[in-house]
């Protein structure tokens, strides 16, 4: 692939963290009062933006999302660093850095917890920037989320023109193709792969990103 820019997601891409975030949105929603969901209820939790995922999988009214958002984050900050890096990621994301190619972090993650994830994994050093969502929107889409990370990349001088988004969700291949980029969708955490169906390529390990970015495949 002839790129300029690779961005990545958080959680399913870069972190193993469907279990951290699963545990959290059980407890908070015992402490809502809302409807517990089962286990396969609750991997759907794990992408969409937290404003998303209350509204529509567990009926939290619009004006309320917020004090929702709240009590899981309250749960969520103590465990985030608990969740593990998927195997072959690091050296993935190396292999990419010393390719010479730029790569930046689009997550829908509050921007000020995902950066001490990825220092915590030590991987933090690859990307130009880590670009989350902000505080004061907490309805903010993936699609802004990405095009803030391409803003500050483009503002840094960097290309933006042939940028591709890795992601696990069809949160990231909507977003990436509203920003016109292609997205590359991530199998290792077990989506289901008809949410790659407009992705251009799908990998089934991190092992394999080199390869289709660097065009060795």
């Amino acid at each position: 692939m002839n790129l300029d820019l690779v961005v990545f997601d958080v959680d399913g891409t870069i972190t193993d963290s469907a279990a951290v975030i699963t545990s959290c949105v059980t407890m908070a929603l015992e402490e809502l009062g809302l409807e517990p969901q089962t286990k396969e209820q609750l991997k759907r939790w794990v992408g969409p933006p937290l404003s998303v995922s209350f509204q529509t999988f567990a009926g939290v009214p619009a004006e309320h999302v917020d004090d929702a958002i709240a009590t899981y984050r309250s749960y969520y900050v103590d465990r985030m660093l608990s969740a593990p890096l998927f195997p072959g990621i690091s050296t993935a994301l190396e292999n990419i850095y010393d390719a010479g190619i730029p790569m930046a972090v689009a997550t829908s993650k509050i921007e000020r917890l995902a950066a001490p994830i990825l220092e915590h994994h030590d991987v933090a050093r690859y990307f130009q920037h880590i670009v989350g969502s902000r505080e004061d929107e907490p309805n903010q889409t993936k699609a802004s989320v990405i095009a803030d990370a391409l803003g500050r990349m483009k503002a840094d001088g960097f290309s933006t023109e042939n940028a591709v988004m890795i992601g696990d969700r069809i949160h990231d291949v909507e977003g990436a193709h509203a920003n016109g980029m292609e997205t590359i969708g991530a199998l290792w955490a077990g989506t289901d792969p008809a949410e790659f169906a407009t992705a251009c390529c799908t990998a089934n390990s991190p092992e394999e990103l080199p390869g289709i970015l660097l065009g060795d495949n």
